[in-house]
């Protein structure tokens, strides 16, 4: 494990800066960002959708970026379009041109998780990669964690922070080409083989894990606000406890190694599931509450750890693809379980609509992702 540290931590850094601070902390600076450039909900929605295609486009494309070229190049450029649209966001005087930078910040972890794992299964031995891949992905809690006192005690308000997101992302240069090897993969010849029964049954479930976390991810600082009438700051306050709590996913892989793949991931299932049955019989702030987004952060992290393995596990020849298919299928998941969570909740009111997702989620407990080739 001493020798794959470096590689380990450089990633780590690399996913705290594209999962918490170029793609997540938009939600958060939303309010004070519609203050100084007023967008309509339409407007909102359009540049929200653009990070999601961005994010979108990166996954497909990382997998032979990395092959033709070596994660260390596909990480290069995962950290300057991170920067790039962070300043971008900072400049912004029009929703154009702040769409322009959610865009391209929206890029960079789309194309940061596999280009790691791809990285991780070339430098790493086997038996330590679960718990390499792991640490590395438990980073986004680390980016959220950062991002909430930046961006509200931070002087300059949301434009400074966006700076210092930026000039943090290019920190992560050096380590990157310090740490990550330059030497490229060869192709997967047949490309039949990435459509093997394995990989069809951890899309599936990446799908459906991502549907039903949409609930909380896409909606619960609504539901916290509106519904349980939760003030903005106490709202944050939660949002930054769920993130502290996430970072408790650097365990993932020693407890897969101990426990096995299915118990970690039913685990992380189960931390969802009761997330959301909190949120359904709560009325108004509780200390349930702290419990509710500490196991949302936790359960979450560790869910996309468990696929994040999953995926490099299948085949390790064809990592950055299977992890690239894996949160290709997660994030799409949150796309579809949001546009329908959002109509759910409109017409059926939170209770329901948090209930049918908790039901979804208990469903697929009786089903788990492969830890191999099958």
């Amino acid at each position: 494990m001493k020798s794959s540290l470096p590689l380990a931590i450089t990633g780590f850094a690399l996913i705290a800066v594209t999962y918490g601070l170029a793609r997540f902390s938009w939600g958060l600076m939303l309010p004070a960002v519609n203050h100084d450039i007023p967008l309509s909900a339409s407007q909102a929605g359009t540049i929200a959708a653009s990070s999601f295609a961005a994010y979108c486009i990166a996954v497909v494309g990382a997998s032979p970026l990395s092959s033709r070229y070596g994660s260390r190049l596909s990480a290069i450029i995962t950290a300057l379009c991170a920067a790039a649209g962070l300043l971008l966001m900072a400049m912004a005087t029009s929703p154009a041109l702040l769409g322009v930078g959610v865009f391209i910040a929206g890029l960079s972890p789309g194309l940061a998780s596999p280009s790691l794992a791809d990285a991780v299964s070339l430098r790493v031995a086997e038996h330590r990669q679960p718990q390499v891949n792991t640490l590395i992905n438990a980073g986004t809690s680390a980016g959220i964690i950062l991002s909430v006192p930046i961006l509200f005690f931070m002087p300059g308000g949301w434009r400074a922070a966006c700076v210092v997101f930026a000039l943090i992302a290019l920190a992560c240069l050096p380590l990157i080409v310090r740490d990550l090897p330059a030497e490229k993969r060869s192709h997967v010849r047949n490309g039949a083989r990435l459509l093997t029964p394995a990989i069809k049954r951890l899309a599936v479930i990446a799908f459906i894990s991502g549907f039903a976390s949409a609930a909380w991810w896409s909606f619960g600082p609504q539901i916290l606000q509106q519904q349980l009438h939760v003030g903005s700051k106490m709202t944050s306050m939660l949002w930054l406890t769920g993130g502290g709590a996430g970072i408790l996913g650097v365990f993932t892989g020693p407890l897969i190694n101990r426990l096995g793949l299915n118990v970690v991931y039913r685990v992380a299932l189960f931390f969802m599931v009761i997330t959301l049955l909190i949120l359904t019989f709560s009325h108004g702030f509780n200390d349930g509450l702290y419990i509710a987004v500490s196991l949302a952060g936790v359960g979450y992290i560790t869910l996309s750890g468990v696929l994040l393995v999953s995926g490099a596990a299948i085949n390790p020849d064809a990592a950055a693809t299977n992890v690239g298919i894996a949160f290709f299928m997660l994030a799409a998941g949150q796309a579809v379980g949001a546009l329908i969570f959002g109509s759910l909740y409109a017409s059926m009111g939170t209770a329901l609509s948090l209930s049918l997702y908790a039901a979804i989620g208990t469903v697929l407990l009786f089903f788990a992702p492969p830890a191999r080739h099958d």
